[in-house]
């Protein structure tokens, strides 16, 4: 992949920057900031500044050392070099959807009452489906991304159908998503709910079937 140690760099910024940011404007945080929100998109938790207002980019921080690390242990270590770009972009958008989140959850509690909360999360979620499904018909056979099922770790051209069904399926819903993230009300929501569970459940289900075709 071109100019990866400059892709790197940037990966570090996108980490790193919200931490600086929450440094700069601590001082100025209430003692308690927002951690939550129910269904309704209203705050229902709220957490001393310190250690909390710092979790979001620290798990953005966490994320990118582990996803530099998990692939030089993965037993099929070698397969990471056929989908780098695609591996890169994971790591980007995770990295940046923490970040975005940290930047959401710092606004509001120094007084953006006007940010809707739960528009925004459930945008953000609805956008990472649409890409892991753009990206994941080039995944290939690994431990750590993607559909691992045990017919899928198991046979190579089973992981390929399943991720190349899985894509469609989880872009299909990403969009549906991003479209339900705009509608008010607890019936968008459970609609919302319901299509991360089938997301979730169905290419698993494809891959057993695919996988008995097989054999």
């Amino acid at each position: 992949m071109k100019n990866e140690k400059v892709l790197m760099k940037l990966m570090w910024a996108i980490a790193l920057l919200p931490v600086l940011i929450t440094l700069f404007v601590f001082s100025g945080l209430p003692p308690e900031i927002p951690m939550h929100w129910n269904i309704h998109g209203e705050i229902d938790a709220w957490y001393p500044k310190f250690p909390w207002a710092f979790m979001p980019p620290v798990i953005g921080i966490v994320i990118t050392i582990l996803a530099t690390v998990l692939p030089k242990i993965d037993p099929k270590k070698e397969n990471y070099d056929r989908f780098k770009r695609q591996y890169f972009i994971i790591r980007l958008i995770l990295v940046a959807f923490f970040a975005v989140l940290q930047m959401v959850i710092i606004s509001i509690s120094m007084g953006a009452a006007f940010i809707k909360v739960d528009t925004i999360i459930k945008l953000m979620i609805g956008i990472l489906f649409i890409v892991l499904g753009n990206l994941m018909p080039k995944f290939k056979q690994n431990y750590f991304v993607g559909i691992k099922t045990p017919w899928t770790l198991n046979n190579e051209a089973v992981w390929a159908k399943t991720h190349r069904h899985g894509g469609f399926v989880w872009f299909v819903a990403g969009f549906i998503m991003s479209v339900l993230a705009f509608l008010p009300g607890i019936g968008s929501a459970v609609v919302y709910f319901t299509v991360i569970l089938i997301a979730s459940i169905e290419p698993i289900l494809f891959s057993w079937l695919q996988y008995r075709k097989q054999r």
